[in-house]
């Protein structure tokens, strides 16, 4: 079995669309640089996973031969080049346990020697989100805000002209689901949900249920 890690949202350099999260309450609890990939991000922390907001800090990180199958300086200008925005990163909850897709080894200069994240093949589907697996335990993160103490429940990831034999259709993670549609979206619904939901279009392709 598998539930969803965290997952992102490529954004503008430095996330100033974080306020539009602060305003209805949410707080970040961590910051962090990719050294090797390019990217920084601005975390914002739940019961049992997170979301990030990732932006290119570094191109030439990007254009590394690791890191260019991902197709991050693409997938950052998703508006023009219809590449998908999103990353979801899927842990086992079976320490050890193989990743629900087809996988090669990613091993960006920042992690510590020795270990890769499990990615999936279709990282060079532009169109599509990424999609990996980390294998380690979650760690909540240290400041409060209004759905820090919220399960992620749900995750659905609306691709437009997701192909019929897309591996996306055949990954089974409780609580994860893919679909066909005109614009890329990411919904996230939070558990227990209070019929709330916050919209962040056309900023940021995301939508909170909570």
């Amino acid at each position: 079995m598998h539930q969803i890690d965290h997952v992102f949202v490529l954004c503008r350099p430095g996330a100033p669309e974080l306020a539009l999260l602060e305003a209805h309450g949410l707080a970040a609890g961590l910051r962090r640089e990719h050294h090797g990939q390019g990217t920084a991000n601005v975390c914002i922390g739940f019961a049992d996973a997170y979301l990030e907001l990732l932006w290119i800090a570094d191109e030439p990180g990007t254009r590394h031969p690791m890191v260019k199958p991902l197709g991050l300086q693409e997938r950052a200008r998703w508006r023009e080049t219809a590449a998908s925005p999103f990353g979801i990163c899927v842990r086992p909850t079976t320490p050890g346990a193989a990743p629900p897709f087809v996988p090669w080894d990613y091993r960006p200069a920042y992690l510590p020697a020795g270990l890769a994240i499990d990615m999936a093949c279709n990282s060079g589907v532009l169109g599509e989100p990424l999609l990996f697996q980390v294998d380690r335990p979650f760690t909540a993160f240290p400041v409060p805000h209004t759905l820090h103490d919220r399960r992620l429940a749900r995750v659905i990831a609306t691709v437009p002209l997701l192909a019929p034999m897309s591996i996306l259709r055949e990954v089974q993670v409780p609580g994860l689901e893919f679909r066909d549609g005109d614009a890329p979206l990411l919904e996230l619904t939070f558990a227990p949900t209070r019929g709330k939901t916050i919209d962040l279009r056309p900023q940021l392709p995301l939508l909170l249920h909570c």
